[in-house]
This record gives C-alpha cells, structure tokens and sequence, in this order.
C-alpha cells in the first residue's frame, strides 16, 4: 500500500467534508459530468472528458465551474442558417 503525501490527504478530507457539508455525491457529480458532456459533445468533438467542479461559500450559494477541452467545433445548423421562405 503507497503511503500519500499529507498535502493530498489533507485535500482529500478537506473535499469529502465540503462535498458532505453541501450534499453532493458521487451520484449527483457523476449525472452532472454526464449530462455536461453529452451537452457539450452536442457541441463539440471534445479531447478529454470535462471537469466540473462546484464549491460553496460561507453564505450557501453555489460555485460551478466546468473546464473542457475540444479538438473541434461541430458544425451546427440554425434557424438563421436556413434559407428564408418566399414571399
């Protein structure tokens, strides 16, 4: 068994506490990964999954924060990118 660091185990409870302090769980982080990357692979062709962070402040509100990285853009058609109806 590898002995860490106490600088990571300290991160480590620091997160488990601030996940239990909030109420999000390895289940609601996994459907929120999920759902941020079909979204965003709707998108584009990403390089990696994203990573998605959400953190609280002392007053309860939440902090989101998504990083990604995508090889490309998708090509996306619009409403705008249609040709308009005759007269």
């Amino acid at each position: 068994m590898a002995v860490r660091p106490a600088s990571k185990m300290c991160e480590r409870m620091k997160e488990m506490l601030t996940k239990d302090k909030m109420g999000v769980h390895e289940g609601f982080m996994s459907a929120l990964n999920g759902d941020i990357a079909r979204t965003l692979s709707d998108y584009f062709e990403l390089a990696a999954p994203p990573v998605v962070g959400v953190i609280t402040d002392d007053d309860g509100n939440f902090e989101i924060s998504v990083g990604a990285q995508a090889c490309r853009i998708k090509p996306f058609a619009t409403t705008c990118d249609l040709p308009k109806p005759p007269v």
